[in-house]
């Protein structure tokens, strides 16, 4: 089966979901939140990625995989603006996995303020299980649509991620045009 848009791709891979008690429903998709349909999307993605728990993770996996590509070149800073993750979150992402033995943070020699983040050798085996991962749930998720439309397809995510705020969270400027009952 091929599809040839987001919506079509999204509304089969959600009117497959049940909770408990009850099952999900293509119900008028313009009714229900945007968010809810990437939020289901990401926790099934995740619940398949569940094999990477052997090796004591249970998310970060992208943040791992970013630091072995960069090899080693990239301080949290730069990893943070890269993965569009607050620093925050960057800084226990990296705080778990350097605890668990993976990375390691390293002075940066042109600037004593920053630190790089390195892979250590514990974790090049588990970026290749990821990586692995990654790609088998993607082809499962993916594998239907078409190359053209799979390219549409994260050019339009990309630009839905461009056009959200992201400086402080500030909502966007939108205009409504019923008023709320009270």
């Amino acid at each position: 089966m091929r599809f040839t848009s987001f919506h079509d791709l999204l509304m089969n891979i959600v009117t497959s979901v049940t909770v408990p008690f009850r099952t999900l429903s293509p119900v008028n998709g313009t009714d229900i939140p945007l968010g809810h349909w990437f939020a289901v999307l990401t926790q099934r993605y995740y619940t398949i990625l569940h094999r990477m728990k052997v090796y004591d993770l249970d998310r970060w996996f992208v943040v791992l995989v970013a630091i072995a590509e960069s090899d080693g070149h990239m301080s949290q800073q730069e990893l943070s603006r890269e993965l569009m993750i607050d620093k925050v979150s960057m800084v226990r992402a990296l705080d778990l996995l350097s605890a668990k033995g993976y990375v390691e943070r390293i002075n940066c020699p042109d600037d004593r303020r920053k630190h790089h983040i390195r892979l250590l050798p514990k974790a090049k085996p588990v970026v290749k299980a990821i990586k692995k991962a990654y790609a088998e749930v993607n082809a499962l998720v993916l594998g239907p649509m078409s190359e053209t439309a799979r390219n549409k397809f994260l050019k339009d995510v990309q630009a839905m991620l461009e056009r959200m705020p992201t400086d402080g969270m500030q909502p966007a400027n939108l205009k409504y045009t019923k008023k709320l009952p009270k």
